[in-house]
């Protein structure tokens, strides 16, 4: 059986696996289950990035955060916001979904940082793909996400993430997004600290909790 790590309940990891087990019994249960968690996933994609109520689309260049009940578990950001935010919940194309299914996913906080008016200042300056890792350098090194804080190696172990020893692309720019930064990070906290029963319409900002589109019968 599966080595668990410590601390963590055997009983929850048996009653997965046996869930799943039950959810894909048969040929004819396992589609059903496919299309219904693609239903879900698309519906998700949907709620993050289509204009409605108001709210412009979320696309083009974007940097998001997803949570897990008990507080942040990535940052991620992209210069294609409409088909990435898509693929976010699928998983395809994206790992994260892979290890963190999106069915418990608790929030999803998304900022079009190109619309903030600090973002002006850097037109022509630094290209929009540059602010873009630069922001996520500096958010993950502020907030250490768990699934941004480790790297997988090809022995089976991990390596932690060292943001500050870093010398990516992100990391060399960060520096110059000060007054950008500070802005998005403004906005990211008021929409971390975001209820369900807020109500809130924004250009910039887009808040969504995956576990009130998911089935609820």
């Amino acid at each position: 059986m599966l080595g668990l790590v410590e601390g963590s309940d055997d009983g929850a990891f048996l009653a997965w696996r046996t869930a799943l087990h039950g959810l894909t019994s048969d040929k004819d249960v396992a589609k059903a289950w496919r299309r219904s968690r693609y239903t879900f996933a698309h519906r998700l994609g949907e709620a993050l990035t289509v204009a409605s109520h108001g709210r412009p689309a979320m696309e083009g260049p974007l940097i998001y955060g997803v949570w897990l009940r008990w507080g942040l578990l990535y940052v991620g950001q992209t210069r294609e916001g409409e088909r990435r935010l898509r693929d976010l919940p699928v998983g395809e194309s994206h790992h994260l979904a892979n290890t963190f299914p999106p069915e418990i996913w608790h929030k999803v906080v998304v900022i079009a940082w190109p619309r903030l008016a600090e973002a002006e200042r850097l037109a022509g300056v630094l290209q929009p793909d540059l602010v873009g890792l630069a922001l996520e350098h500096r958010l993950q090194n502020e907030l250490r996400p768990l699934a941004n804080s480790e790297r997988r190696k090809s022995d089976g172990s991990w390596r932690e993430v060292d943001w500050r020893a870093s010398s990516s692309r992100g990391a060399r720019t960060a520096h110059a997004v000060d007054d950008l930064f500070h802005a998005v990070r403004q906005v990211w906290d008021e929409a971390a600290s975001r209820s369900e029963q807020d109500e809130h319409a924004s250009a910039v900002c887009r808040v969504v909790f995956p576990e009130t589109l998911l089935p609820q019968d």
